[in-house]
């Protein structure tokens, strides 16, 4: 399937809520403004693993002639190799309604471009940043009170950012910093600490926090129902009676 397929395909398709184009390695930007301009009702796009980016965007439009569109809530673009920072501001600025966004496996976007979409998408509240390597900080200048979904798993993200987040989340639900290498105890306490609706955090593979910050965790955050710990050093037991599984 190419572009011109999809964009003929968009017209019968008026009523369109959802739909997976992933794994159409020959798709483009213009199948997807294709489709959002011909399905008024569509919400739901996952795009992963295609061409999208590969033709400059910023080149075959101007921001101009781009329509915004409020009706879109989710956006799955993972693995697509050609995204760059540029791109992805572009969809933040066309795409104003966004609650999901998934833009893992994108080695393209760095720290910049992901701040820039953060102040212009403040109502995601679902955000997959997973192997972004070249994601150091998560700069949120924006207070989102609401509730928060946040993967950085495998990014360099540090206790800096953590700190960020802390005061800038307060209605952090999930957090995955799985095999986040940089970030310490002392950030993930400021988290744990502040966030006071907190169910959820993925410690694997943080080898700089010590396995006594998951006693600290368990009895100063009682919202807390699941910690994957990064050293089977746990008292499990004892945490159940808290209504927390460590694993």
């Amino acid at each position: 399937m190419n572009d011109l397929h999809v964009i003929e395909l968009s017209s019968f398709l008026g009523n369109l809520l959802s739909i997976n184009i992933s794994k159409c390695d020959s798709l483009t930007h213009l199948a997807l403004f294709a489709l959002l301009k011909n399905c008024a009702k569509l919400r739901d796009v996952k795009m992963e693993y295609t061409a999208i980016g590969k033709m400059s965007i910023e080149k075959s439009y101007t921001l101009m002639d781009f329509d915004v569109h409020p009706q879109l809530k989710s956006l799955r673009l993972a693995n697509n190799p050609y995204l760059r920072d540029e791109d992805v501001n572009m969809f933040a600025s066309v795409f104003p309604n966004l609650q999901l966004l998934d833009l893992s496996y994108l080695y393209g976007i760095s720290t910049e471009g992901i701040g820039q979409v953060l102040r212009k998408s403040s109502k995601i509240r679902n955000l997959n940043l997973s192997h972004c390597s070249r994601l150091k900080q998560l700069i949120m200048n924006l207070k989102v009170l609401t509730q928060v979904v946040l993967n950085l798993s495998h990014t360099r993200i540090d206790d800096k950012s953590l700190c960020m987040i802390s005061t800038s989340c307060f209605g952090l639900l999930h957090l995955d910093l799985g095999h986040c290498y940089n970030v310490t105890g002392k950030g993930v306490m400021q988290v744990v600490e502040n966030c006071k609706q907190l169910r959820e955090i993925n410690l694997q593979g943080c080898c700089s926090v010590l396995a006594y910050v998951v006693d600290s965790m368990v009895f100063i955050r009682p919202s807390l129902r699941k910690i994957t710990a990064p050293s089977c050093d746990t008292k499990r037991k004892l945490f159940l009676h808290h209504g927390c599984l460590v694993c």
